[in-house]
């Protein structure tokens, strides 16, 4: 027998290769033969209980192919009349279980309707057939027939290994056996975040989605693949389109970032973009301080001539701009090319300023890029995570559900979060710190793994500089102290240090509970301390892995929507950066920094910045201080807003451009791995409404006096000019090779494949910085008038300040913003769960409802913004971190008393 024979098995006559851990249905898959299975789905471990796919195998009695691996020398053979009529007698019985009338052959039904009109199955009843049941539709998404119920415990599978949600079991047994999923018999009771994965393998339609029953309002005439257009995570996403209307959303199967997996924000909250609120036309105030509409040349015009003025009366620093990182590379960059070139001011600034911004700092400090080293595959790699500031299974779901698969198959897990979020639950150790006290955390923990000698002495001696200034300023505090100021015990702590050394390396994620504090910055820099001492940086399944929360904050900034930097970060001022800007722009923009957001609305009030474009931001909602913002935009001549909804933000803007949404549009978003990828259009945008960057385009050439820099004609060629811009990370990318996953950044020329892990043989500045960061407390000071601590943060099913969610049947399951109060605190402050409350500050109150609940520590409380009645942010007051001016959301100091009318 020759090498390659013995290497080889034989399915159905054809010689198959022999695949590591490769089972016999995959092998036959792969070779284009079919074995039919009710209990399988890809990814999902196999269990053969359904006996479909059991198949011949000479020499041995009958195995199930789904889990008996494919061993060289097998003759094996899938479809013998014996094995047929196996089939047909296991559906007869499995259809003569069911009440009649809700299952039948059905050649375009699904899979176990298929399988009934292949092998001619008609249903029978026996006389112990299920009684019927009635349809459970108590979800706004989903719903239960447990008529087409075969027990398959697929849908139990995919929630364990795909979401890890434990919301399905089986009882009874025999004909009893029975579906089950909570304490009664109603979705909208369970534990179900409605992630759909169910749904996607349930083989008879007993699980499906309200968007999928039939009859269909229309039939699918369209389906692309995009990307999601709600978190930093990227999925990839199929969408199906319809006489217009987006009709429903699966994930893509072989997707690297989600793998065919999506969030109930993701899969089913898209009913925002036929939305009878959506902006549709053009819309100018007139004399009377009427918004009217009008029509695009009049709406551009007026923009370009006001802008124009505006810059001649008081100079180019009396105006300034939001990019939004809702929407795609190509308009960010547009937007800060107009203001930077046509109006001659670095005054552009984006959404990262109020929520990343400290992060980018911190890292670009350390490593010299302000962006995560590692990419979401390391989570599966990962032999120990620590999550620290984040809350991924409800803001960041996909990537949160790969940390539990995660920790699932033994990767150690640390929390270090002050609320017990759902990861906490999982978790090896949850440090539960004192809000505030990140870096007195992170210096605690560094301290023991370096006076213990448990840190990556080789890694620090090759890669790293400041270590010897660490351990001095570390060795002079004492370990108990630092403890006392987290409120962790320090054997725990000390435990945490060694559980993550032994681990080590490991993969640090981190989100907005490190970067929105006063110390934010500081806050990151001592978190990157751990990521060094273990050596992780540079390494697969490890590294620093910050969350990124809107779709497109990362590409934001990297396209150049910050004061201080160009895209690409390159340096204003820099003389070679200059050449290269006036080959590319025909222009070089101002060497002087431009202004912050905090800072463009103080220039605001103080009468310095005249006019002011922001895009796709409603600021009045999710910026702190919320009254210093509305006298902000209130102060300006004028204020341009493009926005899919006529938002608090929009109703006082001059001018209001229609803007079309993430299924309406072309372009590219830039998710926090750094992955550039393919935005497609299944939809048109509404009435008038058009992508952001035509407008800005149009806007720019009406100023320019038609100049030839801003023919674009479509938005690939926006990214052309990207690359040229700044080759070091985007020479690669094109909207050619954007096919399928896209490319990772760096990505420096046409042959490259892009950059999973950054920072592998050295970092951007040589040597990573260690830092010793001084613990500073917080601005806003606890006192018996304001004796809490209060966090605000985002829950599962809204996102954002809700503009979007809240016009979907996501406010269904919840309608209004919640704040978490202990139950000693409640009971103290007679606050009862579900009640009225007023939350109040130094800076103003709000108005929601109570959650009594042990997430949270005495002490404090967490509350939601997506809703604009509650007025959260009100409560937010000025103080932001020094350096990234990026404000503190998680750290304000707060009363909460019952509220029976808002008079009270």
């Amino acid at each position: 027998m020759s090498a390659n024979a013995r290497s080889a098995a034989s399915i159905n006559g054809n010689s198959v290769e022999v695949r590591r851990g490769e089972t016999i249905l995959s092998a036959a898959s792969a070779a284009g033969i079919e074995i039919p299975t009710l209990c399988h789905a890809d990814g999902i471990e196999a269990e053969g209980g359904c006996r479909m796919c059991l198949v011949e195998i000479e020499g041995q009695r009958m195995q199930a192919a789904c889990h008996t691996p494919l061993m060289p020398g097998m003759v094996i053979r899938t479809h013998t009349p014996r094995l047929v009529s196996l089939r047909r007698e296991l559906l007869e019985l499995t259809i003569a279980a069911m009440p009649d009338g809700h299952v039948g052959p059905d050649a375009g039904g699904s899979k176990f309707e298929r399988l009934l009109d292949e092998h001619g199955i008609v249903h029978r009843p026996c006389e112990n057939a299920m009684p019927e049941h009635d349809i459970d539709a108590s979800h706004p998404y989903m719903r239960f027939d447990r008529n087409k119920c075969i027990t398959c415990r697929l849908c139990l599978n995919a929630c364990e290994q795909i979401q890890g949600q434990f919301v399905y079991g089986v009882e009874g047994r025999g004909g009893g056996v029975r579906l089950i999923y909570g304490p009664t018999d109603r979705f909208a009771e369970s534990e179900c975040v409605a992630c759909g994965a169910c749904v996607d393998v349930c083989p008879t339609g007993a699980i499906t989605d309200r968007d999928r029953i039939a009859p269909v309002t229309h039939d699918v005439e369209r389906g692309v693949d995009s990307v999601c257009g709600y978190c930093g995570v990227g999925c990839r996403a199929h969408v199906e389109a319809g006489n217009g209307v987006v009709l429903r959303i699966r994930g893509v199967p072989l997707a690297q970032v989600n793998r065919g997996h999506l969030c109930v924000k993701g899969r089913y909250a898209h009913a925002y973009h036929q939305s009878p609120d959506r902006l549709t036309r053009p819309l100018v105030r007139d004399s009377a301080g009427v918004l009217r509409e009008t029509g695009w040349d009049e709406a551009i015009s007026f923009v370009a001539r006001r802008l124009k003025e505006i810059k001649d009366r008081v100079g180019p620093d009396a105006l300034g701009t939001m990019t939004s990182s809702r929407s795609t590379n190509e308009a960010a960059y547009l937007l800060q090319k107009l203001f930077r070139t046509e109006i001659g001011t670095n005054n552009t600034d984006c959404c990262a300023r109020i929520c990343h911004s400290s992060t980018a700092v911190a890292l670009s400090m350390v490593t010299g890029t302000g962006a995560a080293t590692a990419s979401y595959a390391d989570i599966d790699e990962a032999g120990m995570i620590v999550v620290a500031g984040a809350n991924p299974t409800e803001a960041h779901p996909v990537v949160g559900a790969r940390i539990k698969q995660a920790r699932l198959r033994g990767a150690e897990l640390v929390v270090i979060d002050p609320r017990r979020t759902e990861l906490a639950s999982y978790a090896s150790m949850h440090l539960q710190l004192w809000p505030g006290t990140n870096v007195a955390m992170f210096n605690a923990l560094a301290k023991v793994m370096i006076q213990e000698g448990l840190f990556d002495s080789s890694y620090v001696d090759s890669r790293c500089e400041g270590f010897a200034g660490l351990a001095s300023f570390l060795a002079g505090y004492r370990l108990d102290d630092l403890a006392a100021l987290t409120r962790v015990p320090a054997a725990d702590i000390q435990y945490a240090a060694r559980l993550m050394a032994r681990s080590a390396p490991g993969l640090f994620v981190s989100g907005l509970g490190l970067s929105e504090q006063t110390q934010g910055v500081g806050g990151v820099m001592a978190y990157c301390n751990l990521g060094l001492l273990t050596g992780s940086l540079g390494k697969r399944g490890a590294g620093m892995l910050p969350l990124r929360g809107q779709n497109n904050v990362q590409g934001n900034a990297d396209m150049g929507s910050q004061p201080y930097s160009l895209t690409a970060y390159l340096k204003l001022g820099d003389p070679v950066v200059e050449r290269h800007l006036r080959e590319c722009w025909g222009i070089v923009p101002p060497r002087e920094p431009g202004k912050t957001i905090p800072e463009m609305y103080d220039a605001a009030i103080a009468g310095t910045l005249k006019g002011l474009w922001i895009q796709g931001e409603d600021v009045v909602q999710s910026d702190p201080n919320t009254s210093h913002v509305v006298r902000a935009l209130k102060s300006l001549d004028l204020l341009i807003v493009q926005e899919l909804f006529m938002t608090e933000t929009a109703k006082l803007a001059h001018v209001v451009f229609p803007a079309a949404a993430v299924l309406e549009q072309e372009g590219t978003f830039t998710n926090g791995e750094r992955r550039v990828q393919h935005v497609r259009p299944a939809v048109l945008p509404p009435g008038q409404a058009r992508p952001d960057w035509e407008v800005i385009r149009d806007v720019a050439a009406a100023m320019s006096g038609g100049s030839g820099r801003w023919q674009y004609p479509d938005p690939s060629s926006v990214m052309d000019e990207v690359a040229r811009v700044a080759p070091s990370l985007f020479g690669g990318i094109s909207y050619a090779r954007l096919s399928g996953d896209g490319l990772q950044w760096p990505c420096p020329d046409d042959g490259h494949p892009g950059s999973r892990t950054v920072h592998g043989e050295t970092f951007v500045r040589g040597k990573a910085a260690m830092m010793s960061v001084e613990y500073v407390p917080p601005k806003d000071s606890l006192n018996a008038e304001f004796p809490f601590v209060l966090i605000t943060g985002r829950v599962l099913d809204h996102y954002n300040v809700g503009t979007m969610t809240r016009r979907t049947p996501s406010r269904d399951i919840v309608g209004r913003d919640m704040v978490e109060i202990h139950p000693d605190d409640a009971e103290r402050a007679g606050i009862r769960d579900e009640g009225a409350v007023r939350v109040r500050s130094r800076w103003g109150e709000a108005f929601a409802t109570a959650r009594v609940s042990r997430r949270v520590m005495q002490g404090t409380c967490f509350m939601s913004f997506h809703f604009p009645e509650t007025h959260t942010n009100c409560v937010v007051g000025p103080h932001v971190d020094p350096t990234s001016k990026c404000p503190d959301y998680k750290v304000i100091a707060a009363t909460i008393e019952p509220a029976y009318t808002k008079s009270n």
